[in-house]
This record gives C-alpha cells, structure tokens and sequence, in this order.
C-alpha cells in the first residue's frame, strides 16, 4: 500500500524530505541518512513552529 500523494500532509513531509536532502547535501556535499534526518526534523520543527494554528509548546525559545 503506497502513500496517496493527494494527501496533502504526505505532499509537504516528501517536500520536507527533499529540501532536508538538498541542504544536507549542499552544506556537507553528499548528506549521509543521519545528516538529512537531523535537518528534516528541524525543518518539520520550524514548520510546525510557523503554522497559523495554535503555537506548539517549546516553540518560542528557538536559537538559531
């Protein structure tokens, strides 16, 4: 059973994980599994702190 891409939360985490690999790669040159893990999660992390729905706990102290 595969993912229906009409889905759009499966459409934005495919769109997360493309843009985690293309970072990944550009800043170490060939991103390895874990380096594009780390930046999907904190590019899904700084999505989810900009969402127009209710702030998520823990969002309002980031330091970049």
């Amino acid at each position: 059973m595969g993912i229906k891409m009409e889905d759009g939360a499966a459409q934005t985490t495919l769109a997360l994980l493309k843009l985690a690999k293309e970072i990944a790669d550009a800043v170490v040159g060939d991103g390895d599994q874990a380096t594009v893990r780390a930046v999907f999660d904190r590019l899904c992390l700084e999505t989810d702190c900009r969402a127009d729905t209710e702030p998520v706990r823990g969002c309002n102290g980031l330091v970049h």
